[in-house]
C-alpha cells in the first residue's frame, strides 16, 4: 500500500496563541487547495492553544498536531519539516491568516515556472485598527542566476530596500513563500536553534543561495499580524541576542564572497550598526529616567561593543550610518546620544 504525497505541507508552529490559532486553522481548512497536509507544531504552550486547535481540527484528516517541550520556533519549524511529505513546503504563523486562493496562487506559480526552487510573495500588513497592502519589491520577477540574487540580499539586510514608505516586514520572513522541499532535504537546510534572533532572515540567506531559480510575486494572499514592540523585545535587545545572527551573517558573506560586491558590503556594515544602536537605545531605555544613569548606562555598552565594531567597515558606511559609528565608538558622541535618548525616555 502507498501512502499518497501532498503536493504541499503547511508548517505553523505555536507558542500560546489561543486568541488566534482558531482563525488560522479556519483560514487554512477554507483552501481551495485540498492536496495538502498542514502540520502543527505546539512548543509547549502554557495557555490553551492545544484545546482550542484540537476544536478547531475535528473531521479534518489533513491536520496534524504535534506536542513538544518548548525549544523555541527555529525547533518547531524544524519539527515541522522533519515530518514533511509534500513536494512543496510552506510555513504559516499560527497568529496569521491566509485567503482561500492563497496556496492555489502560489501553486499555480510553481506549474507556470517549472525549474522554481521558490515562490515568493508579499502580505497585507494589519492589526485591531487597520491594515495595509505591503509590496516587498515593486513588481514580480524571475531569478535565474547569482547576481539576479543580488536584490533579495541586500533586502536581507535593509529592509527598506525597493519598498514604500511605512513597510513593517521584508523578504526575510519563512511566511508568504513556497519552497521546493527536495531543495532543502539536498542542501539540508534548517532553521538554527543557536540564533535567538533573526533565524528566519539566516534561513533565507542560505535558501537564496542554494536555489536555482526563485520567483516573486507581486500577490498578497497572506494577511500578517503586526505586533507593537514590547518591553520584552526591548529586554532582549539588551541582552545582545542579535550578536549570533550579526556573526552568522558575517560567515556567510564571507563564505558567499557577497563582501565583494560594495553595495552589498555598505549593506552589510550598515545593519551591524544599526543593530548595536538598537542595543545602545535598549540600554538607555531600560535605564532610571535620569540623565547621569542613561549616560553610564550608554558608556558601559558602548565600550562592551568596541570589539564588535572594530569589524566594521566604516569607510563604507553612509551618513546616518557613519553618525550612529561616532556614537558608539567616541565618547563625546555617545554622552550626545545618551542625551538625546534620556530627552526621549519613555516616548
Amino acid at each position: 500500500m502507498t501512502t499518497h504525497t501532498p503536493l504541499i505541507s503547511v508548517i505553523v508552529p505555536v507558542y500560546n496563541q489561543e486568541a488566534y490559532v482558531a482563525a488560522c486553522i479556519g483560514s487554512l481548512r477554507a483552501q481551495t487547495m485540498d492536496d495538502v497536509e498542514v502540520i502543527i507544531v505546539d512548543d509547549g504552550s502554557t495557555d490553551d492553544s492545544v484545546r482550542v486547535m484540537r476544536s478547531a481540527i475535528v473531521g479534518d484528516a489533513r491536520f496534524t498536531i504535534v506536542e513538544q517541550a518548548n525549544q523555541g520556533v527555529a525547533v518547531a519549524r524544524n519539527t515541522g519539516l522533519d515530518m514533511a511529505r509534500g513536494t512543496w513546503v510552506c510555513f504559516i504563523d499560527p497568529d496569521d491568516v491566509v485567503d482561500p486562493e492563497y496556496l492555489a496562487t502560489l501553486y499555480g506559480e510553481t506549474r507556470a515556472h517549472p525549474h522554481v526552487d521558490v515562490i515568493m510573495s508579499a502580505c497585507v500588513a494589519f492589526d485591531s485598527a487597520s491594515e495595509r497592502r505591503q509590496r516587498f519589491f515593486p513588481s514580480g520577477f524571475v531569478v535565474a542566476d547569482e547576481a539576479g540574487k543580488k536584490p533579495l540580499y541586500r533586502q536581507l539586510m535593509d529592509g527598506a530596500y525597493m519598498q514604500d514608505a511605512g513597510f513593517v516586514t521584508a523578504i526575510g520572513v519563512p511566511w508568504g513563500k513556497l519552497y521546493r522541499r527536495a531543495l532543502l532535504t539536498e542542501h539540508d537546510l534548517r532553521f538554527d536553534p543557536a540564533l535567538p534572533r533573526m533565524q528566519d532572515n539566516l534561513f533565507n540567506m542560505e535558501v537564496f543561495r542554494a536555489a536555482h531559480e526563485l520567483v516573486y510575486v507581486d500577490y498578497a494572499g497572506y494577511h500578517y499580524r503586526v505586533g507593537g514592540l514590547g518591553a520584552r523585545t526591548v529586554a532582549n535587545t539588551a541582552k545582545g541576542l542579535y550578536h549570533p545572527a550579526i556573526d552568522a551573517r558575517t560567515r556567510l558573506m564571507h563564505e558567499y564572497r557577497l563582501d565583494n560586491d560594495a553595495e552589498l558590503r555598505q549593506a552589510w556594515a550598515t545593519e551591524q550598526v544599526n543593530l548595536y544602536y538598537q542595543e545602545l537605545k535598549a540600554v538607555a531605555a531600560l535605564a532610571p529616567r535620569d540623565w547621569n544613569a542613561i549616560r553610564r548606562a550608554c558608556w558601559r555598552r558602548a565600550q562592551a561593543l568596541r570589539p564588535r565594531l572594530a569589524a566594521v567597515d566604516r569607510q563604507v558606511l553612509p551618513k546616518a550610518g557613519r553618525l550612529k559609528y561616532a556614537m558608539l565608538t567616541n565618547r563625546f558622541m555617545t554622552t550626545v546620544a545618551a542625551t538625546l535618548l534620556w530627552k526621549n525616555h519613555g516616548e
